[in-house]
């Protein structure tokens, strides 16, 4: 069961599994994320929804690629130890369309954006002796010049059972994620 989460002091909002709690309310997390964490196995999940400086010089198709190497290079990883299984989901999220209304459901631009990419990549990273699984969106925000990631990190002994490849619980995270307050950006 899920329940509706408000991030970033209510500016943004989704549906977060109920058992996972704010990591804030345990340790100190930077200002510009928000992470929450599966509390029911002491390896769960780990979702950290981030807001980056836009990459204007990253194309859309290579957004998730690029997020994920930096992820992985952030991790003390090398190109051996992670693999990228699927990165060529990238759509416009200005227009109504099967494939925006399939992850991203309630996401709308305010009426001063002109347009946004989504971009996901689903991937693994081997850290230590563990197979992590990451499920990674990154809505690209170009008029509040922004890159918005949404990670999902998963244990990989986990059993994934959503659609695309995509656990479950990412699907759930993505088709009810939206900006509420836009000011957010400013």
């Amino acid at each position: 069961m899920s329940e509706r989460r408000k991030l970033f002091g209510g500016a943004i909002a989704c549906n977060i599994p109920s058992t996972w709690r704010d990591v804030s309310l345990v340790r100190q997390v930077p200002d510009n994320q928000e992470v929450y964490q599966d509390c029911l196995e002491e390896s769960g999940a780990v979702l950290v929804v981030e807001i980056l400086e836009h990459q204007s010089d990253i194309k859309n198709e290579d957004a998730s690629t690029f997020f994920f190497n930096d992820l992985a290079e952030a991790n003390g990883l090398s190109q051996n130890d992670t693999t990228i299984i699927q990165s060529n989901m990238v759509f416009s999220v200005k227009d109504d369309n099967t494939t925006k209304e399939k992850y991203l459901e309630k996401f709308s631009l305010s009426t001063q954006q002109s347009d946004a990419h989504a971009c996901i990549a689903v991937g693994r990273q081997q850290i230590a002796e563990k197979s992590l699984r990451i499920e990674m969106c990154v809505l690209r925000l170009t008029d509040v010049t922004t890159d918005l990631l949404i990670t999902l990190t998963i244990p990989d002994s986990k059993q994934i059972s959503g659609g695309d490849g995509l656990s479950n619980s990412f699907c759930e995270i993505l088709s009810t994620f939206c900006i509420i307050d836009w000011g957010l950006f400013c």
